[in-house]
């Protein structure tokens, strides 16, 4: 199993000089980066790496780079998809064909944010990958209570309970290499251009974690993890994408997550005293509630196919709540959505259509979530990592029903 952990960034050691490293020892990949805003980029790489040379693969590399005597410039093309502010199959791609040309020990990939370089989470990325071996390392942003929902409630404790890879932003906006990662990725960047799935975001993570290749996040400090730019702000499309790539993914490395394992180890989450009042719903809150009631009364013939009698139950319930007392809990969420990974594999409808359906399911979490966040980020914390030990402990549940799915047939 890949190991985690966050590493401080104080806790990293030196890293080794320039002279003893060869030269284009680190491999920066940008993302695409309007002509103004590519000088302070190029300085920022140059000052997070000082006395060293240093790889720079951009669309659009500088005709004369006497100003950055330190940086080779090599042209490199990325591949935007539907959610193309994270890294796409085509840049795991063009990243490892320059790895296996030049051969750094360290690959830096940014996505598609156009906010200014950090040059010490530039040196700390590379320097994890340089010093400590890690094969792949992933910045910690600081979340809000109200960011990366899709995240808190699928991605990261998919991730965590099935691969064991504790991870608190899997899918990748920036990312560190090893060169045996690249190799690695390349290898199932080239596997899904073979079944016509290069449209599919690629999971690292899982990668790493099925390779037995070790996995660190470091903090990101101040920086926050970018928004969907405005071309890219349609939730039901945004869901559909993430969801069918994560779902695909999991139903291609089954024979791995069915194998008991040992999970992270984890600290159990009791809820602090000194946390506010749970406050009355707001009119967002309301608005997704009355999309799970609508749910609820049009498409029981299709969850239906895919839930079990006591989940539907249990919706039943919920949706007799007030607003302010409305609590989807964590382990029927976990249940929920493992039952449509599972439905996903079988395809039991069509997938689009199923996706669409757990649409309005989602949305009852996050109603549920952020009433019982309040708004506060202790307790946004606590509740994700309630949420994660509750996929872990139904894990059971989803490695029961993928063996025998005719245990319960709808």
């Amino acid at each position: 199993m890949a190991s985690t952990s966050i590493l401080d960034d104080a806790a990293l050691p030196n890293a080794p000089s320039a002279a003893s490293r060869a030269a284009g020892d680190v491999l920066v990949c940008l993302p695409t980066i309007p002509a103004d805003g590519l000088p302070s980029a190029f300085e920022a790489i140059a000052s997070a790496f000082p006395g060293e040379s240093v790889l720079v693969a951009s669309s659009n590399p500088p005709n004369a780079a006497n100003e950055w005597p330190s940086l080779e410039f090599i042209p490199y093309a990325r591949t935007l998809t539907e959610v193309g502010w994270v890294l796409s199959v085509g840049d795991y791609a063009a990243a490892a064909h320059i790895v296996a040309d030049r051969n750094p020990r360290a690959v830096i990939l940014l996505g598609d944010d156009h906010a200014p370089l950090n040059p010490p989470l530039l040196r700390s990325l590379a320097d994890a990958v340089r010093t400590k071996n890690v094969d792949l390392v992933l910045p910690r942003f600081n979340l809000g209570p109200n960011d990366a929902l899709v995240n808190s409630a699928l991605l990261y404790p998919l991730s965590r309970a099935l691969f064991g890879v504790d991870i608190h932003l899997p899918l990748p906006v920036d990312a560190a290499l090893s060169s045996r990662m690249a190799q690695r990725l390349l290898s199932t960047t080239q596997r899904l251009v073979a079944l016509n799935q290069s449209s599919l975001l690629l999971w690292p993570v899982a990668e790493a974690a099925i390779a037995g290749f070790s996995v660190r996040e470091i903090p990101a400090g101040d920086a926050t993890p970018p928004s969907p730019p405005p071309s890219q702000t349609d939730f039901n499309t945004l869901f559909t994408t993430v969801a069918s790539s994560l779902f695909t993914d999991i139903d291609a490395k089954a024979s791995f997550w069915q194998r008991a394992r040992s999970l992270p180890l984890r600290t159990p989450v009791t809820p602090s005293a000194s946390l506010p009042e749970l406050v009355a719903a707001s009119p967002e809150i309301h608005s997704m509630i009355e999309s799970f009631h609508l749910a609820q009364d049009n498409l029981q013939e299709i969850w239906s196919l895919v839930l079990p009698p006591q989940s539907r139950l249990a919706l039943k319930k919920l949706a007799q709540l007030p607003a302010d007392d409305f609590t989807l809990e964590p382990d029927l969420w976990a249940r929920i959505v493992y039952d449509f990974t599972l439905a996903f594999h079988l395809r039991t409808l069509n997938r689009n259509h199923l996706l669409g359906a757990m649409t309005p399911l989602y949305l009852a979490w996050v109603a549920s979530h952020l009433r019982n966040v309040a708004d506060d980020p202790t307790r946004a914390a606590q509740a994700i990592e309630i949420t994660a030990a509750a996929f872990e402990d139904e894990k059971s549940y989803i490695v029961s029903r993928w063996r025998w799915p005719d245990r319960f047939n709808p």
